[in-house]
């Protein structure tokens, strides 16, 4: 989905810089289709889909590209925190904290990369809720039963506001 909101193409250009910017200084490699990826990425809205980036990186490309060529960089942008691969909805979505400065100390925060991750399943539309309370009293409930989490991220369904009430 593409964004609705008619952001500014100087707001979006500083923060794929700052992303790129903060992806060097924990030593990623930011290739050039990498940098293609995320600025589709930064243009889409809600759940990010492979095939969606893919199909939009094939507009620009003169030659065939696979799927798998999305999905290595989706997954790069995941490995470095812009992106959360959401396994439940078989897609990904913009990390909250991309777009802000983001350092070590933001990093080690507790409850920065676990999320309450809130989908539409009418429009897609997906919106990451940290809360932290809930995420604490969670991790003491598996400390007691013994169970490790694979994944920090609680994907929970269902229809947004502007779905329910029918705004457009």
């Amino acid at each position: 989905m593409v964004h609705k909101d008619s952001d500014a193409a100087g707001s979006v250009a500083a923060l794929k810089a700052q992303i790129i910017s903060q992806c060097r200084a924990r030593g990623g490699t930011v290739t050039a289709l990498r940098e293609q990826v995320l600025d589709i990425v930064l243009q889409m809205d809600g759940v990010v889909k492979a095939y969606q980036v893919l199909a939009q990186m094939q507009q620009h490309s003169r030659a065939p590209l696979a799927p798998p060529t999305a999905y290595r960089a989706l997954d790069f942008w995941a490995e470095y925190g812009v992106l959360h691969k959401i396994p439940a909805v078989n897609g990904y979505i913009l990390c909250r904290h991309a777009r802000h400065r983001c350092d070590a100390d933001c990093r080690a925060e507790t409850g920065h990369h676990n999320a309450f991750v809130l989908v539409c399943t009418a429009c897609g539309a997906a919106d990451e809720q940290t809360l932290a309370d809930e995420w604490a009293a969670l991790y003491r409930a598996l400390a007691q039963s013994g169970f490790a989490l694979n994944e920090e991220h609680v994907v929970l369904t269902g229809l947004c506001r502007k779905c329910r009430t029918g705004i457009q």
